[in-house]
């Protein structure tokens, strides 16, 4: 039976017959486990309590008395009596004496391995990596390569069961057993595999003589409905599930190969077949997670993305029939298979079959820009040349007709041309899949009209379950609960509801189940809002699985590092709770959510303020599960811009200065300027500097006249505030133009409460914090270097 909840659970041994070596349905023992009580025993056939025991000893029902076997055939007389061990090692001691390797194999028949380490295996004898025990106990096999003989059904076969010893290429002195069906004479082994026919008898005319020997599909057009598909990877497996065959006339409209039996093709008109995408320029993903060099200069480098796609048949099978190669791998599972032995199978075959498709072609390129700057000006030259305008003197003339020069085409042209453009930092890969069709003008490279084009499977439309198309109720169970494991719990437990019941083996030195990981949030830069003086703005996804753990809170560990390149070099830390600190309110104004989850979009946006510019933090993310299991960490390290300066009001202090410094200066008007750039700070003092003496020099440098006026101490005490900046920031301040530019940001600003949420609902997280939140704008201000047009 199953509880409710993870620890304790219960679960039902059944007996063991030793005459037929099989164990039938009846359940006669129950083991209840429980986290920090009792111990895991290990479960094989070496545990066996005869049926007769339970007559004469009621009580072991209760108990776990047990009679320890050596051999499947050989019962020990001795019976344990205790219902506990004290320890692992009396536990081990207690199946008798410890086999000798060294002599005739310790004792263990064929090709089993004998192992002297009890914890292994209680019986000392196991079968080789990858191998099975055959199902009398006499060997190992491979259980998905041949047969097994001694499964009471002659392998399968229809006259003789044959058996081969092959080394095991990894361990040469070790074997597996081979098991294949062959004929007596004058018979021929049939093209299944197993019957046998005489070799005398000929097919009459037009006669049907059997089952043709199977077509492998992937060569076959469309042969990927086929084959099997992971719905998580999208990708087609290698195990082909299902049969193809072509007994049938099946044709397609602008086909000319026969088609597979029962497979539907719809052919896409043409007007309808050539789409062309092009994205918005949005900052390069990867560029804004680990190590950030982000410039307050040219800002974030920009990604943006092509492609022309072409769907020009849409696919469905009707006629489903399993292939052999997947029959003959289900027909060696059973009861007894063990859930690594499913996990392989669906390695093997995929989670899915796939039943509507579509095929075309597609064409994409990925385009990087250095900044926008350099975006929006090709992108302004290239609508210039579409509209027929001439275009730049740089860029070569085409000869296509312009209405259907792509974006792509042109940003080649500039490539092969040798602009200085394309020296600036823009990159272009470009790949393609399959053979774009000579209807479509958008092509980066057109095909020849009398070449036909070939479709590749752009997207699987529709799909069902693997284990849908096996028909014995076992072992459709079976593969179903390993389909779910391999989905949600690493293919190391069950899925029980909406958890994951781990195996013995899935465990962290911690005691906690590991079967099921957490998700990991990939910490990054707002793509919207760059970093401030003062501000940075980071984000991540929230992934809330159906089955499995649930994250409950997130950590965020904010690090001032005084060497980029060394974290170790650490000056200030602070961590954060989400939950606790941050939506709760009890860290605001210096951080504040500016996006939660809800039910259209799973974004977690942070805004981090109260930071120094110029300086160096360093990021990092957690999830963390109910029981304070931390996810893989993510992290973010990036340097803040130069301080925002207003150089407008610089260019006015500087004027004031000079009419102030003008002429006769009394003690009123020495102490007004005195204060005004006391006042100041380093960066305005920066570009005050440079304004004046960029308009007033020739009746004296600032700094001398500072001096002058003023007197060499309390110019001291200003000037010196011209150090106070790194060199970066120093040059900056140099540039002829410097813009103020605002930016708003909204922002939740949340009441402080002590009251920890509980039961968090991500989802609708959104809705709940407008019970103690309140949207509000926050005005940001950064600074444009040089003339920028746009």
């Amino acid at each position: 039976g199953f509880s409710s909840r993870p620890w304790p659970y219960t679960i039902f041994q059944r007996g063991f017959d030793l005459v037929l070596g099989e164990q039938p349905s009846d359940k006669i023992f129950r083991f209840t486990y429980t986290l920090g009580e009792g111990m895991w025993l290990p479960l094989s056939k070496s545990f066996v309590i005869p049926p007769a025991e339970l007559a004469i000893n009621p009580s072991a029902k209760c108990k776990t008395d047990m009679t320890v076997m050596e051999d499947a055939v050989e019962v020990r007389e001795e019976l344990m009596t205790s219902s506990s061990f004290d320890s692992l090692e009396v536990l081990l001691d207690s199946f008798g004496p410890v086999r000798d390797c060294s002599r005739d194999n310790g004792g263990c028949s064929k090709n089993f391995r004998c192992i002297s380490d009890r914890k292994l295996d209680s019986t000392g004898c196991v079968c080789p990596t990858g191998l099975s025990p055959m199902k009398d106990g006499t060997g190992c096999y491979d259980r998905h390569v041949g047969v097994d003989c001694s499964d009471g059904f002659n392998g399968g076969c229809e006259q003789l069961c044959l058996q081969q010893m092959v080394p095991l290429p990894e361990e040469p002195l070790l074997y597996n057993i081979l098991m294949f069906c062959g004929c007596i004479e004058d018979y021929k082994l049939g093209t299944d595999g197993r019957s046998c026919q005489l070799i005398s008898e000929s097919c009459p005319e037009a006669g049907d003589c059997g089952e043709p020997r199977e077509l492998p599909m992937n060569q076959t057009l469309f042969g990927e409905i086929f084959y099997g598909y992971n719905n998580h990877s999208k990708e087609v497996a290698a195990g082909q599930v299902l049969k193809g065959t072509f007994r049938q006339n099946n044709f397609a409209r602008g086909l000319e190969q026969q088609l597979p039996d029962g497979l539907v093709v719809a052919t896409v008109p043409l007007e309808n077949q050539c789409q062309e995408e092009l994205s918005d320029p949005m900052p390069d993903p990867e560029f804004l997670t680990g190590m950030v060099n982000f410039s307050e200069v040219s800002g974030y480098p920009l990604l943006q993305h092509w492609k022309v796609q072409s769907v020009m048949y849409h696919v469905r099978l009707n006629q489903l029939t399993i292939s052999q190669s997947f029959s003959n791998a289900l027909h060696s599972l059973d009861g007894a298979t063990s859930r690594g032995d499913f996990v392989a199978l669906l390695d093997q075959f995929g989670n899915h079959y796939i039943q509507e498709a579509v095929y075309g072609f597609e064409e994409s390129c990925s385009i990087w820009y250095p900044n926008r700057q350099v975006q929006r000006q090709l992108w302004l030259e290239y609508e210039d040349i579409s509209k027929g305008n001439s275009p730049s003197d740089e860029s070569e003339e085409r000869e296509r007709d312009p209405k259907v020069l792509t974006f792509p085409e042109y940003i080649a042209s500039l490539s092969e041309s040798g602009t200085k453009r394309m020296a600036a930092g823009v990159r272009m890969e470009c790949q393609s899949r399959g053979r774009c069709p000579s209807s479509c003008p958008l092509c980066h490279v057109a095909s020849s009209p009398d070449v036909p084009s070939e479709p590749i499977l752009l997207e699987v439309t529709k799909a069902a379950p693997i284990y849908e198309l096996v028909t014995n109720n076992q072992t459709q169970r079976l593969l179903q609960e390993a389909t779910m494991s391999s989905l949600w719990c690493s293919g190391s437990g069950d899925v029980i509801e909406d958890w994951c019941r781990c195996d013995s083996s899935a465990f962290g030195a911690d005691g906690l189940p590991t079967c099921a990981p957490l998700p990991h949030p990939i910490l990054r830069l707002s793509t919207v809002h760059e970093p401030s003086s003062t501000l940075v703005v980071l984000e991540w996804g929230h992934s809330e699985p159906p089955i499995g753990v649930q994250i409950v809170d997130y950590l965020l560990r904010q690090e001032k590092v005084t060497d980029r390149m060394d974290h170790s070099k650490v000056e200030t830390e602070t961590v954060l709770s989400f939950v606790d600190d941050i939506i709760s309110g009890a860290k605001s104004p210096c951080a504040m959510p500016a996006q939660v989850p809800d039910r259209l979009s799973s974004t977690i946006s942070l805004i981090v303020r109260c930071l120094e510019p110029d300086t160096t933090y360093m990021f990092t993310l957690w999830g963390v599960d109910n029981t304070g299991r931390r996810s893989r960490s993510s992290d973010v390290t990036v340097k803040t811009p130069c301080p925002v300066v207003d150089d407008v009001k610089a260019q006015e202090i500087a004027d004031k200065i000079y009419n102030l410094f003008n002429g006769y200066t009394s003690g009123k008007e020495q102490q007004t300027a005195y204060n005004t750039l006391l006042d100041l700070g380093s960066p305005s003092l920066h570009r005050v500097l440079y304004h004046y003496n960029q308009h007033y020099e020739s009746f004296g440098e600032f700094t001398w006249r500072c001096e002058d006026e003023l007197g060499p101490r309390k110019a001291g005490l200003i000037l010196s505030q011209l150090g106070d900046l790194s060199s970066w920031c120093n040059s900056l301040l140099q540039e002829p133009k410097i813009s103020l530019q605002r930016s708003s940001l909204k922002y939740l600003a949340c009441r402080y409460s002590e009251i920890k949420p509980y039961g968090l609902d991500w989802s609708e997280l959104s809705r709940d914090l407008k019970k103690t939140c309140e949207e509000q704008t926050l005005s940001v201000l950064y600074n444009d270097y040089g003339d920028k047009d746009y």
